[in-house]
């Protein structure tokens, strides 16, 4: 059974196993971090900025993607910031949700 966060915004978070421990043998995807549960997914999904066909958005320094299923629920999980379209990158740069630092500190996608 998977879990789904409903929101005012009209965006909605379900979450996918494959991104969570234990790593699934066979899976592809990046790991999400522990401490990122439902709510704060959904709350990542609201706050999130789109490039038009992804979102994405920012936790302690950390970049995620989002991606729409086809049916208006958004799937997210951890990237790099080589990633992140350089406009999104600059636009939490400029809002200071991100330093430079933690740029370079995640550029490539890492486990948690």
């Amino acid at each position: 059974m998977t879990a789904t966060a409903n929101t005012t915004s009209g965006l909605r978070y379900q979450h996918n196993r494959k991104h969570k421990e234990p790593w699934q043998p066979g899976r592809r995807g990046s790991l999400c971090p522990p401490d990122i549960g439902l709510s704060q997914a959904q709350q990542l999904l609201k706050d999130s900025i789109s490039d038009g066909q992804h979102r994405y958005a920012v936790s302690n320094g950390r970049p995620f993607k989002g991606q729409d299923d086809g049916t208006g629920v958004w799937h997210g999980y951890p990237v790099g910031w080589v990633e992140v379209p350089e406009s999104v990158r600059k636009s939490f740069r400029d809002s200071n949700l991100v330093k430079r630092h933690d740029i370079q500190r995640f550029w490539k996608r890492t486990r948690p």
